[in-house]
C-alpha cells in the first residue's frame, strides 16, 4: 500500500484507541467521578497539535487531489474537508471547559459531558467515512505522481506519542499507555 495511506491508517489505529480511552474517561465523568483531566487535556493537545497539524491537512491534500480528478462523489469529499475544521473546534471548546474544572469555574457535568462526547462521536463518525469511502476512491484514482506531489506538500513530523515518543509533554498519557501495556 501507499505510504502515506499506510501512515493515516496507522493514525486512525492510534486515534481510535484514544477514542475508546475519552469514552471510558466520560463514563467515569458521567457516574459523578472525577477522570485524569490531565490525561484527557494531554490526549486533546496530542489531538490539535498532531492530528489537526499533520494528519488533517495531509488528508486534505489528497482529498484536493481526488476531487481535481473528478471523482463522482465529490459530497464526501467536501463533507470530510468541512469536519476537519469542526473537529478541531470540537477540540478547543471541549478543552476549555476541561481547562475551566481543573481552575474550579462552575460548569454543568452533563454539558461537559455532552461536547465530549460530540467529538467522540464525530471523530468516530468521521474516520469511518474516510476508511470506507473516501480512502478507497482515493486509492483507485491518484497516480504515482499524485502521490509525490502529496508527499511533497504534506506537513511532516512523527507522531509524538506512538511513533517519536515526546515522554515529557505527554506525561499522563504516555503513564497511561504503559500500564494499559502491562495489564
Amino acid at each position: 500500500m501507499n505510504p502515506i495511506m499506510t501512515r493515516l491508517g496507522q493514525d486512525h489505529a492510534h486515534l481510535a484507541r484514544l477514542l475508546d480511552l475519552f469514552d471510558d474517561l466520560l463514563d467515569r465523568f458521567h457516574e459523578g467521578h472525577e477522570p485524569d483531566y490531565e490525561l484527557m487535556c494531554e490526549m486533546l493537545e496530542y489531538m490539535a497539535d498532531y492530528a489537526d497539524q499533520i494528519h488533517h491537512p495531509t488528508e486534505d491534500l489528497i482529498f484536493r487531489r481526488a476531487l481535481e480528478k473528478g471523482i463522482q462523489k465529490r459530497d464526501v469529499f467536501d463533507v470530510l474537508m468541512n469536519q476537519h475544521d469542526l473537529v478541531a473546534q470540537l477540540n478547543k471548546r471541549f478543552r476549555q471547559s476541561l481547562d475551566a474544572i481543573v481552575h474550579e469555574e462552575v460548569l454543568l457535568r452533563d454539558e461537559v459531558e455532552a461536547q465530549g462526547r460530540e467529538l467522540v462521536n464525530t471523530l468516530r463518525e468521521h474516520m469511518t467515512l474516510e476508511d470506507r469511502e473516501a480512502f478507497p476512491i482515493a486509492l483507485e484514482r491518484l497516480d504515482q505522481a499524485d502521490w509525490e506531489a502529496v508527499e511533497a506538500a504534506a506537513p511532516s513530523a512523527d507522531d509524538p506519542v506512538f511513533v517519536t515518543p515526546d515522554p515529557q509533554r505527554f506525561r499522563a498519557l504516555f503513564q497511561h499507555l504503559a500500564e494499559q501495556a502491562q495489564a
